[in-house]
């Protein structure tokens, strides 16, 4: 039986009621909006472990963590899900393996320094600053020395 059974949808609405009241949209800024599983609910996001956390404090008065819930935010999801609740899975893909490879872990790709996998946009000659003053960070002239400082 899971911890999160004791929740019911009347809980998790109260959960985001309670979540609202204190602030919870800080909560996500604070950790820099990284949740991977985002409870969406009229036009809001949540953090569905933490709404599935608060929750099971409502049924049973005992709030859980994220890591107190058996598969973290991704087992809050499915347990929302089954009370009809709409959840966004922003978790990366996972790594497929690619046939024909012995390792059963997939290997990460190599990096390569050619231009054409650099992320940085490319730059005309002509457009690029070479020196900068030191001082008022415009660009130095041909002789090195500042016309604005000297």
């Amino acid at each position: 039986m899971s911890l999160l059974n004791s929740i019911d949808r009347d809980h998790v609405l109260t959960a985001m009621e309670t979540w609202d009241a204190a602030g919870g949209a800080n909560y996500m800024l604070v950790r820099g909006g990284v949740s991977t599983h985002v409870l969406m609910h009229h036009g809001r996001e949540y953090d569905a472990a933490a709404i599935a956390g608060i929750a099971h404090g409502l049924a049973t008065g005992r709030t859980l963590t994220p890591a107190d819930i058996p598969g973290g935010g991704a087992g809050a999801s499915k347990h929302l899900v089954r009370l009809g609740f709409d959840i966004r899975d922003d978790s990366p893909p996972a790594p497929q393996r690619v046939p024909g490879t012995r390792s059963s872990t997939p290997r990460a790709p190599r990096a390569t320094t050619t231009r054409a996998t650099t992320s940085r946009p490319r730059v005309a000659a002509s457009d690029r600053v070479d020196k900068l003053c030191p001082t008022c960070f415009l660009a130095l002239p041909a002789t090195g020395i500042c016309d604005n400082c000297a």
